[in-house]
This record gives C-alpha cells, sequence and structure tokens, in this order.
C-alpha cells in the first residue's frame, strides 16, 4: 500500500472514525497484494497490512477452504492453520466471519459443506457464517423457503454449534433472497442473522437505494420486524453496482456507483444503527481509506 501519511496517523483517524460511526469496519476476501486470500499465510498477510490501518473485521472468502472435502480433513490436516488465523486474528482484535455464496443444492453435498464451514468458523471463533439462502433453484420461491427454513433448524440444532448463519440479501429478482425474504428467515429459525448486501438490495431493487430516506427504510423495517437489538450489531455489506430489470449485473467500485455510501452513513447514525460494516471493493483497502476520508469530518 502506498501511503500519504504515516501509518500510525491512519490508524488513528480510522480508528476514531469507527469509534464515532459505532461500526467495525472491513473489507472481503483479501487486500491489493492478494484480492482473495486462499492460504492461512496470505490471510494472515490481510490481518496484519488491515491492523496498521486500523481496520476491524475481515471476511474470509470461500475459497480459502475449497480443498476440503470431508470435515475430518478439518482436523487431521487444516487444524493448525486455522488457529493460526484465529491467534492472529484476536491478537489485532479483528473480526472474522466466513462466506459461501455458491452453495450445492444436492442435499448429501449440501449437508457436507454446511458442516464443514460450521465447523471451521467455530475454530476460528468467528463471528458468523453467511450464505446465500438461493441454492434451492428448481422449486418455487414460497416453498423454498420453507425447506430452506427447515434445513437451517435441522443442521444448527444437530451441530450443536454456537456460530450463528448469516442469511445474505441476493441480487437477482428470481432467487430467494430479498429483504423481506431475509427476515422471514431469521424469524423462522434459530442462531441465525440476517446480513445486509446494500449493492444486491439496490440492484433487485432497480436502484432503489438511491437516497437517505431508502436506507433508512431498511434499517427501520429490520428493527420493527427483528426488535431494536437487530440493529445494534447488524452485519452490513457495501459496494457499487450496475443492475437491470433481473438485478445485480456487476458489482463496482463504490465511488463509480448510483448508490452512495454516504446517504448510508447518515441513515445509520440518525437511527443509532451500530454493527460491521464490510467492504467488497475491487480496489481493496486504499479505496476504503479515501473513503474514510471523506467521513473524517461527517462523523465528529
Amino acid at each position: 500500500m502506498v501511503m500519504a501519511e504515516p501509518l500510525n496517523m491512519i490508524r488513528k483517524k480510522t480508528l476514531k472514525i469507527q469509534e464515532r460511526l459505532g461500526m467495525r469496519v472491513g473489507i472481503a476476501y483479501g487486500i491489493s497484494k492478494t484480492p482473495i486470500a486462499k492460504t492461512a499465510d496470505e490471510v494472515v498477510d490481510a490481518l496484519t497490512e488491515l491492523y496498521k490501518v486500523g481496520f476491524k473485521a475481515f471476511l474470509l472468502p470461500k475459497e480459502l477452504f475449497s480443498k476440503i472435502k470431508d470435515p475430518q480433513e478439518i482436523f487431521k490436516e487444516h487444524y493448525s492453520e486455522l488457529l493460526k488465523i484465529k491467534t492472529t486474528a484476536q491478537k489485532y482484535n479483528i473480526e472474522l466471519s466466513l462466506h459461501h455464496d455458491d452453495l450445492p443444492e444436492e442435499p448429501h453435498k449440501l449437508d457436507s459443506v454446511l458442516k464443514i464451514f460450521f465447523n471451521i468458523a467455530h475454530i476460528m471463533d468467528c463471528r458468523t457464517f453467511i450464505i446465500h439462502p438461493n441454492f434451492y433453484k428448481m422449486v418455487p420461491q414460497n416453498q423454498a423457503l420453507k425447506i430452506l427454513v427447515h434445513k437451517i433448524n435441522e443442521v444448527v440444532n444437530t451441530l450443536n454449534l454456537k456460530i450463528k448463519l448469516g442469511i445474505e440479501t441476493t441480487g437477482r429478482v428470481n432467487e430467494l433472497g430479498s429483504l423481506e425474504d431475509v427476515i422471514e428467515i431469521a424469524k423462522r429459525t434459530t442462531q441465525t442473522e440476517p446480513i445486509i448486501n446494500f449493492a444486491n438490495i439496490h440492484g433487485r431493487g432497480s436502484g432503489f437505494l438511491r437516497d437517505e430516506s431508502n436506507f433508512k427504510f431498511v434499517l427501520n423495517k429490520l428493527k420493527n420486524e427483528l426488535g431494536p437489538q437487530s440493529t445494534q450489531n447488524s452485519y452490513f455489506l457495501f459496494s457499487g453496482v450496475s443492475y437491470g430489470p433481473s438485478g445485480v449485473i456487476k458489482y463496482l467500485p463504490s465511488t463509480k456507483s448510483d448508490m452512495k455510501l454516504v446517504n448510508l452513513i447518515k441513515a445509520a447514525m440518525s437511527t443509532g444503527v451500530k454493527g460491521t460494516l464490510i467492504f467488497e471493493d475491487p480496489n481493496r483497502e486504499q479505496s476504503i481509506l479515501d473513503i474514510l476520508k471523506e467521513f473524517g469530518d461527517m462523523v465528529r
């Protein structure tokens, strides 16, 4: 990373902004040098870089564990690597979460992947294991929602691990994962939390989040439907996005989208929402540092 001012000053400012926002700010999957971390060492490098500039959250990619095909492999071959990631994150006070956006529909494969990733998240003391709820593609959405609710409760009760399952809003009109779907799933399941991907809501809604009032609508809907506690430790994903009639087409740098982060920040501050804000910006940490500089005065 090329920095125009000393790292200690950047870190101090970044931490202060997060304190005033009441949010941990972080990035997804990797840093500029390694956009998608695929080894434990690459994750440790990323966590070290994030600590230097003051970020406090990191979303781990599914690719990091793509080679694990059986839950037994976790403990036989990968346990020390997972502990290494966990220890580094705890040392730097960086919140970890784990992401999988492409779960298989076949029952035996689905059960295996869920068991593997739940155990991995548990070992690393992740806040949540985040999934897209759109993997039952061959049935109508209302039926898919019922099957999904049953499967989530079954898996959570069977594994009995104290890790939350994050249900993320998705970006295509014809798939399960609208804001309403995610809230309904959270109501009907245990040990879950809604993961609000604003780019997906915006794209799915043909540009719904164009001003502060629409962000407030989303945040207030969460609070009203799931209770005030749901917005005191929320989990948000943010990136730019292009879209069409069917929903999301492509994710973009935040500065190139018609959905503006400033409107989310204003809405969150005015409604008292707190939690974690993860950027999925293609330009990684440098772009986010530039964005945070713009908010330095606003959050004083």
